[in-house]
């Protein structure tokens, strides 16, 4: 069912100015609160307003990246994939990408879908859809095909913007048209936009700053995706205070994320509309630490914005971040002290941002700036200009400063709404009760409180929604996927936060009593057709029954005090199918043997296979099965080269571990150098070179 885009447009918060451009706590309703902290838990935001304490309008996004276009036609907007662009360039090749895409339906109320890789063509077709005045949404090619099923449900979409077929939409009633871009030259687009009629297209000046500019696609707690809806307004009034932040002298922001997550879109729109350039990551960059690194040092880059467990990889394993870094930000996960503490350490001369904000808020709507290492507690800050944020108790009522309650948040930033689902929309945007006259409040679903100092810490979840590696993850929806395949009884899965890296735990019942849950092997591969890469536990474990608490329900605490068991379970598979089982490390005399003769080549292979087991916390993985697809991430992959690198010294590089994706092709790789043939039919695909 097409989703019908018309709201109103959401009144503006109006702030209270202060000189020094940080936020400022209020009391209740607007009430001045005491210095240094609060009476009650309203945090009013401060920053980018005039004099009187007004909220000026912000600059559409369009016109934004159009000042910069007139401005330095020549400066370079965008770096990706070893293409560099300049404005007039990236704006050249939108106007004619936008004409493509009005021929195929492209326009108000619809959507344009980019199903794409990290390169020049998709940051080009965000602009055009929104010179179209279309909404765009990234549902890249290895998400899977239920995210675009569930985004052609819920919306008018009119075109899909891919690299070959898609199978999504073959026998698709209604299904929009397919634009292959495949080997499509964004400079040949920018040549093509140079013969069109200069100017923007009369058409643009008919859609309202109210109509959508984005939407993105978050995971359900229901079982099934959802999409989130950003107006162009909202979308302009998150980037227009970052100045007080990010700086207005000239830049070059690194972003170190997919186009899919939103909080890439504050740096590149900010980047955009400020004449700065736009670094972007290709997917082979972005997948290796000392790849990205050097990326920064190639174009030194001065600002990063980063997901934490991303930026502790990169601290950890690099010592390439160039000097030219003054500003790193982190947002997506929380921020921790240990972290803090690394960037000062390897970063002295960069200052540490940390910024929050669920989807539904528009990119981010609190920062907490120049963050120190003295700290004891991270806060996620205040509000931008143009946000406020409440913590409320059960009754909507303001807590006093230091209790905690739920987060609210109110003002410009709170999005339109879920795409085609007003009946979420209503139960998650509700009206607001010290706002103007239609105001609404986005309950956030995060504990927190408000600090002496007046900024906000957040204290866990009121539901059952964790972040994985940066993505939000609905445990609703990993527990219905698996309880729709037919040997499922009953899911619940949990997060195991024990080590460096969150993931997710599943308990299953049978659904025949008495009988067995299917195959690890199954279950991930029902898994990815329906869920996101973080979604997908990484342990399945089948009980008789689910321990209830008092209330009928599974008993979550019970079952997250299970997962060391869950966990043992895992590593006892792998000594019941290995053979000759030696331990976790090399056998007795190296890799080599006792003798010093090269490794019998089972042995290499079997050897291997633990070192999986233990980097991924199971055994229940096969010699060709794929790392990434049986719990692997690109941070493990560090783990993974660790403990590798311990075995057999300088035989393989991190990078190679990207294209050596199985047992199978790592053991022949090392055997190969060796100066032995692994055992095993898959020769190994063809390595890159760090």
């Amino acid at each position: 069912m097409a989703h019908d885009f018309a709201r109103e447009r959401p009144e503006r918060h109006e702030g209270h100015e202060r000189a020094d451009g940080r936020a400022e706590l209020t009391g209740a309703r607007g009430d001045r609160g005491l210095s240094g902290g609060a009476q009650q838990g309203q945090v009013q935001a401060q920053g980018e307003g005039g004099g009187d304490g007004q909220i000026p309008e912000p600059t559409p996004v369009l016109e934004g990246f159009r000042q910069q276009v007139r401005r330095a036609p020549s400066a370079t907007a965008l770096v990706v994939g070893g293409l560099e662009l300049t404005y007039r360039e990236l704006d050249l090749a939108c106007a004619a990408l936008a004409r493509r895409l009005r021929g195929h339906g492209a326009g108000p109320g619809r959507v344009v879908c980019v199903r794409l890789e990290q390169n020049a063509v998709a940051v080009t077709a965000l602009l055009a859809a929104l010179r179209t005045g279309a909404a765009w949404a990234v549902v890249e090619p290895d998400q899977p095909p239920a995210r675009l099923r569930a985004l052609l449900a819920d919306t008018d979409c009119a075109v899909v913007l891919g690299s070959g077929p898609e199978p999504a939409l073959e026998d698709a009633p209604g299904a929009p048209a397919l634009l292959d871009v495949t080997g499509l030259d964004v400079r040949e687009l920018a040549a093509e936009g140079e013969r069109l009629p200069g100017g923007p297209d009369p058409a643009e000046a008919a859609v309202s700053e109210d109509a959508p500019a984005y939407i993105v696609c978050t995971s359900g707690s229901t079982g099934a995706p959802k999409g989130v809806v950003v107006s162009r307004r909202q979308l302009a009034t998150s980037i227009a205070p970052r100045e007080w932040v990010y700086g207005s002298g000239p830049a070059t922001y690194l972003m170190a994320m997919r186009l899919s997550f939103d909080g890439m879109l504050g740096g590149m729109f900010w980047s955009f509309t400020r004449g700065h350039t736009l670094l972007l990551p290709d997917d082979k960059q972005l997948r290796q630490v000392h790849e990205l690194a050097r990326l920064a040092g190639e174009f030194e880059a001065t600002h990063l914005i980063v997901v934490p467990s991303y930026y502790r990889a990169l601290l950890e394993e690099s010592r390439l971040l160039p000097p030219s870094l003054r500003l790193v930000v982190v947002a997506g996960e929380p921020c921790t002290q240990d972290l803090v503490r690394l960037h000062h350490e390897r970063l002295p001369g960069a200052s540490l941002v940390n910024e929050y904000g669920p989807t539904e808020t528009t990119i981010s709507c609190t920062v907490q700036p120049w963050l120190a290492p003295s700290r004891q507690r991270i806060p996620i800050g205040r509000p931008w200009a143009g946000a406020v944020a409440h913590v409320l108790d059960e009754r909507l009522r303001e807590v006093p400063a230091g209790e905690r309650g739920e987060l609210y948040i109110g003002g410009g930033f709170v999005a339109l709404g879920y795409a085609g689902q007003p009946g979420r929309t209503a139960e998650r945007f509700v009206a607001d009760p010290y706002g103007p006259p239609g105001a609404r409040l986005y309950r956030t679903g995060d504990i927190a409180h408000v600090d002496e100092e007046g900024a906000l810490h957040c204290h866990g979840r009121t539901d059952h929604q964790v972040k994985i590696r940066g993505t939000r993850v609905e445990l609703g929806e990993t527990e219905g996927v698996l309880e729709a395949h037919p040997g499922v009884g009953q899911a619940v899965a949990v997060c195991d936060v024990s080590g460096t890296e969150h993931r997710l735990v599943a308990f299953l019942t049978p659904a025949e009593p008495g009988g067995a849950t299917p195959s690890w092997a199954e279950l991930r591969e029902h898994c990815a057709e329906h869920l996101v890469e973080q979604a997908v536990p990484v342990l399945f474990h089948t009980l008789e029954r689910m321990p209830l608490g008092s209330s009928g329900k599974a008993d979550r605490t019970a079952l997250t005090a299970r997962v060391p068991e869950a966990a043992a379970a895992a590593a006892s598979h792998t000594a019941h199918t290995a053979h000759a089982d030696p331990g976790p490390d090399v056998p007795p005399g190296g890799p080599h043997g006792d003798s010093g003769s090269p490794a019998d080549p089972g042995d290499t292979a079997h050897t291997v296979s633990l070192i999986w087991a233990d980097v991924l916390g199971h055994g229940a993985s096969g010699p060709h099965d794929n790392f990434f697809a049986v719990g692997g991430s690109s941070l493990r992959v560090i783990d993974l080269h660790k403990r590798l690198e311990r075995q057999w010294p300088g035989v393989l590089r991190v990078g190679e571990l990207f294209d050596l994706t199985t047992v199978s092709a790592q053991a022949e790789a090392i055997a190969a150098r060796l100066g032995v043939s692994a055992s095993g039919d898959e020769s190994a695909p063809a390595a890159y070179e760090l």
